[in-house]
């Protein structure tokens, strides 16, 4: 008898704090771990989740398998996704619904090399262009056609090595990211020109969260549940700056990609800026309907999507 009183302990002491039954779901990043996705995983190992009656797995894209692969296939409960992606899949009748815009503001930026010609955005007339393939040219060559400038495109990937070895004159990059590798490779912040996409008007809301299409009709409050408690994984990231960098440690180390403590630590500070409301404290997860006609308009104009999803069938408020 005492024997089946220790295992009920363990039992319970193993439930929630409501007492609530823990379902299981998936959680798809459509990257590697980094901060960029700091609130997921602080929300995850801290039992935001957990409290919430939330089993969140994790699951992270490669170079291989991206995380548009799965949602294609409708095996993912819940993923984090550009606009700009989530709108070309809604387009093709994928079964995903928009329940927050944690990020309102775009990262995305060109950089360039001060005194080298391309001071100005009228300056990169003919010159060469180092831009990525997919939604991450939208922006750049959105801008440079209503502003009537034809530059020499050069594909890259994501390494900054072509910029700094002056095989291209304009590079891409991330704030978050790229940038801040330009800095770390020697070059200084009064060196380089930047020209942040939300500052030429072409902002973009970046990461948000989206549901399988069955769960928010069928769950609504799990949904409801994903999003408090994945904000509250943010605001609390925020906060505990050393303890989130030694979340992400882990997680890189679990996916063996290298980590950073430094790197990663100017990524946080950056989401900390592009997701926080300095004077509330809060996080705005509003997609506004301008928004999303402008990054629909944007799409139809390039040749991404042939119709713009209705608003009223892309958003549910939970």
């Amino acid at each position: 008898m005492k024997h089946i009183f220790i295992i009920l302990f363990f039992l319970l002491s193993a439930l929630p704090a409501s007492g609530q039954k823990v379902s299981k779901y998936r959680l798809l990043l459509h990257w590697y771990p980094q901060a960029q996705f700091a609130g997921y995983y602080y929300a995850q190992a801290k039992g935001f989740y957990k409290d919430a009656g939330l089993d969140i797995d994790i699951q992270y894209s490669t170079v291989s398998q991206t995380s548009t692969d799965k949602i294609k296939t409708g095996d993912f409960d819940f993923a984090i996704m550009w606009l700009s992606t989530a709108t070309q899949l809604r387009s093709q009748k994928v079964a995903i619904q928009h329940i927050a815009q944690t990020n309102q503001t775009s990262a995305l930026m060109l950089i360039s090399k001060k005194g080298t010609g391309t001071d100005r955005l009228e300056e990169f007339q003919g010159k060469k262009l180092g831009v990525w393939s997919g939604d991450f040219e939208l922006q750049p060559l959105s801008l440079l056609q209503r502003n009537n400038i034809e530059m020499k495109l050069i594909r890259i990937n994501n390494s900054i090595n072509l910029f700094l070895r002056g095989g291209i004159d304009v590079c891409t990059a991330m704030w978050y990211n790229e940038y801040n590798q330009l800095l770390t490779s020697g070059l200084k912040e009064n060196e380089l020109n930047v020209f942040r996409m939300s500052d030429y008007g072409m902002n973009f809301p970046e990461d948000g969260i989206y549901a399988n299409e069955k769960l928010v009709w069928n769950r609504p409050k799990v949904c409801q549940k994903f999003v408090e408690a994945s904000i509250k994984g943010w605001l609390a990231a925020f906060e505990d700056v050393e303890g989130t960098l030694d979340i992400l440690a882990k997680a890189c180390g679990d996916a063996g990609v290298a980590f950073s403590r430094s790197h990663q630590r100017w990524m946080l500070q950056c989401f900390r800026e592009l997701l926080l409301n300095p004077k509330t404290k809060t996080i705005n997860t509003t997609l506004s309907r301008n928004a999303y006609s402008f990054v629909g308009s944007v799409l139809l104009e390039r040749k991404f999507i042939t119709i713009i999803p209705p608003y009223e069938e892309f958003i549910i408020t939970l």
